[in-house]
């Protein structure tokens, strides 16, 4: 199996510098595209550069590279709305969207109360319904949905974009809860908890199964995507110490993520950090990438496939496998 390979867009700074502009966001966006890396995407957190907006520059700057939210919090915006965008988006892209959403950090956010959105309980409940929405408004087209934290009534989300069943959708999850909303509703699982060797995706693998069981849907038909942090080193010994690190020289980390591979993940995004930046989510600087790329080749050579396969919903995905 390919493994394919992910990056954030810089849209926080770096440890000890100022946040990235624009101009530099750019220039990164199009050099992973030409280094063959397979997704972009963008954080939504308080006091970065806004999600929607840099992922609709990042699809106007690039041409072949996938895009998308990793993840967009369903608490920050009415997922009618969101709907909208998603099919903007798409089309502006020329259908190289990919949407990830996930619940957030629930009522403690302190973006809640400061930007006047509502702080009640009930977060993983919430979730659940714009989780539906969103899936349904997508697939289906207008719908009346009356929840108990949610209402929309046939909402018009405008043209389709260049896929009448909308980008493939991912559902960031960790515990059981948002497990089985992920298994109900989404193409592919984000696990909330970094990937390091073939024991976690193991892990990761039976939370799935397990949430599959509960709504009796094929586990198979649910992709496995997560995340890891890399920490690349000529000597390898760069964190080495960290068990929430997947560290060593450019050989021995392609070496581990083909394992991954190997394990069932098929898709990696990768935190990459600079020689000072120790945090465990370091923003993407042109140094960081360039001590990522052989890796990256590494992890290509080794390949069975070829790489470069679009991320599509789990029912295109089937098609593609039975030929």
């Amino acid at each position: 199996m390919t493994l394919r390979i992910g990056l954030y867009l810089p849209t926080w700074p770096p440890k000890g510098a100022a946040v990235p502009r624009w101009a530099e966001i750019r220039s990164l966006a199009r050099r992973a595209e030409s280094a063959g890396i397979d997704t972009l995407w963008v954080a939504d957190e308080p006091g970065f550069w806004e999600l929607w907006t840099v992922l609709t520059a990042a699809a106007e700057a690039t041409d072949r590279i996938q895009i998308g939210p990793l993840v967009a919090c369903t608490r920050y915006r009415n997922p009618a709305l969101v709907a909208t965008m998603v099919r903007a988006l798409d089309e502006v892209s020329g259908g190289r969207l990919v949407v990830a959403i996930g619940a957030g950090a629930g009522p403690t956010d302190p973006r809640l109360a400061a930007f006047g959105f509502d702080t009640g309980q009930e977060h993983v409940g919430r979730f659940a319904e714009a989780a539906e929405i969103l899936v349904r408004l997508l697939r289906e087209g207008s719908i009346t949905f009356e929840g108990r934290f949610h209402r929309v009534v046939e909402p018009d989300i405008g043209p389709a974009g260049p896929r009448p069943a909308g980008p493939p959708i991912w559902i960031a999850a960790g515990r059981p809860r948002t497990m089985e909303i992920a298994a109900r509703w989404s193409d592919a699982v984000n696990g909330a908890d970094g990937l390091t060797d073939a024991a976690s995706v193991g892990a990761l693998r039976a939370q799935v199964s397990r949430a599959c069981e509960a709504i009796g849907r094929d586990p198979g038909a649910l992709a496995l995507t997560g995340w890891a942090r890399l920490a690349i080193s000529t000597d390898g010994r760069r964190d080495a110490d960290r068990t929430d690190t997947i560290s060593g020289t450019p050989d021995r980390v392609a070496d581990q993520l083909a394992q991954l591979a190997d394990a069932g993940v098929e898709h990696l995004t990768c935190f990459i950090g600079d020689e000072t930046d120790d945090h465990l989510f370091p923003a993407l600087t042109g140094s960081s990438l360039d001590r990522f790329l052989p890796v990256f080749e590494r992890v290509r050579e080794n390949a069975t496939a070829q790489p470069g396969a679009a991320l599509g919903t789990a029912a295109e995905a089937k098609a593609a496998i039975d030929g």
